[in-house]
């Protein structure tokens, strides 16, 4: 038997998820190496034994060797099924630190919005205590005139008017008195409230705006990115500390388009990509298909706003004479469009292709995962963690987890102005489904190579764990399979 596997650092005792990857890697190929040659030796002592054994004492010799490698064998195995899981286990703790870092990364933006606040606070109660000091400083000239001791006397008090002040005098000194007293309780009040101690601590962070309801698909205007609130010239200026750079979504989604069809409707809305160099999977330990890790340069091409929806591709039907597909009771309209195999997917890029003459096709597995990304390399279009209410799946906490598609559109748009990449329906691409990257075009064309058994489909749906809705998760169909669960999003040419 071997012996249980001590994972820890020898000194301090405990596991280091970086520290370990390469060890256990290496020790995971070992394992299937040494199982992969106990298996043919074991092949070749049966072979062996069966040519060569003539007595009952020899034949029984090699039962007992033959037992004793496959006792070796099993152990072996176990040790493999063990290595996997810490690999599994470590990437899982790996997953928590980024998310760690996400919510760490918003804590430091909500402070700088509660300090923002504070100095905006801070330059208004220094206008207006400067306001105070200029009343002071005319209500001070109008006194001193009054403390003058070459100020002409008051004329003399006649006998039949009763002892006191005149009238004029006694007015304007309740007035002066009155306006002093509150220029006072003012000045008290101000500084009172500008305690330097109360600047620094932040301040409740402020819930955001409702996420107002996405376009419909026919609007053709990119949605603005919203601008700085720029900063008071007399606000004081606090050095915050050094902070990681964020990832590097663009300032603006990019611009949007449609093309006029033959019978004068209007293609899908297509976002403007510029393409560019992105790193496509990411390396596990566990056996995944959606690595190696590495670069692909992708050229500029366009890609769908929203996933095809029913009264789209409706349109495709009544042109074409082609079946209408089901829409499950759910409804049509809006909807994505599901109950699609990949040939009528293409076959629908192609009638674009004829309506506008420009080509539409489907978009190939690295065009989608960098559209998806929208320049964050993050699990998420938002982030590292799973958010309420950011997409519909099996277990997102939206009205439709699995139950039905939504419109499209129902969502926050990712970085780039793309609905839905995360959830509600699976979307077809064009490539041929190999496990893993290797031997992967690094220049984003389709992958090809292989028997085409199986069509890729990406993005997760409404009836899918969270988990299938990372931009690098991964999904296998027969080509001609038809989903209620299971839709596209087109691509273009430039």
């Amino acid at each position: 038997m071997t012996e249980p596997l001590d994972l820890r650092d020898p000194a301090t005792g405990t596991g280091d998820a970086e520290g370990l990857r390469t060890t256990l890697e290496q020790m995971r190929r070992q394992t299937e190496h040494e199982i992969a040659r106990l298996n043919r030796k074991l092949a070749e002592r049966e072979y062996a034994m069966e040519q060569t054994v003539s007595s009952a004492t020899e034949r029984q010799a090699m039962q007992q060797e033959l037992g004793t490698l496959r006792h070796s064998l099993g152990d072996r195995e176990k040790t493999l099924d063990r290595i996997t899981q810490e690999c599994r286990r470590l990437e899982n703790d790996l997953e928590d630190r980024h998310v760690q870092v996400d919510n760490l990364q918003q804590e430091v933006q909500r402070k700088e919005v509660s300090l923002k606040a504070a100095q905006d606070q801070v330059a208004r109660l220094k206008r207006q205590l400067a306001e105070i000091q200029e009343q002071s400083v005319e209500i001070s000239a109008m006194i001193d005139p009054l403390e003058s001791p070459n100020r002409l006397p008051l004329p003399p008090v006649q006998p039949d008017i009763p002892a006191g002040p005149a009238p004029q005098v006694i007015s304007f000194s309740a007035g002066l008195v009155s306006g002093l007293a509150v220029i006072a309780v003012a000045v008290v009040v101000f500084w009172g409230r500008i305690e330097l101690p109360q600047l620094w601590s932040p301040s409740p962070s402020v819930p955001s705006a409702p996420t107002t309801p996405p376009e419909e698909p026919d609007a053709v205007t990119a949605v603005p990115a919203t601008a700085p609130t720029d900063t008071p010239a007399d606000a004081p200026v606090v050095p915050l500390p050094p902070t990681a750079p964020p990832a590097a979504p663009p300032a603006a989604p990019p611009p949007t388009l449609r093309d006029r069809l033959r019978d004068g409707s209007l293609g899908p809305t297509m976002v403007v990509l510029a393409g560019g160099s992105f790193r496509m999977g990411q390396n596990s330990m566990g056996g995944s298909d959606s690595g190696p890790e590495h670069e692909v340069l992708l050229a500029p091409f366009l890609i769908g706003a929203y996933e095809v929806t029913f009264q789209q591709y409706d349109r495709f039907v009544r042109a074409t004479g082609r079946r209408f597909p089901d829409d499950f009771g759910w409804g049509r309209g809006e909807r994505p469009v599901v109950g699609v195999s990949w040939s009528d997917a293409q076959s629908y890029a192609d009638w674009l292709t004829r309506q506008s003459g420009k080509r539409y096709r489907l978009p190939s597995e690295a065009e989608w995962e960098f559209a998806a990304q929208a320049g964050m390399r993050s699990a998420y279009p938002w982030g590292f963690g799973m958010e309420p209410g950011r997409a519909l799946c099996f277990d997102c906490g939206s009205q439709w987890d699995n139950r039905s598609t939504a419109p499209v559109g129902s969502f926050a748009p990712n970085a780039f102005g793309l609905y839905d990449t995360a959830g509600n329906a699976l979307e077809w691409v064009a490539d041929c489904y190999v496990s893993g990257y290797d031997g992967a075009p690094t220049d984003g064309r389709p992958r090809g190579d292989g028997n085409c058994a199986n069509r890729v489909a990406r993005g997760g749906a409404y009836n899918k764990p969270a988990p299938s809705l990372k931009t690098i998760a991964r999904a296998k169909f027969v080509p001609e399979t038809r989903l209620n669960s299971l839709g596209f999003r087109v691509a273009r040419e430039p």
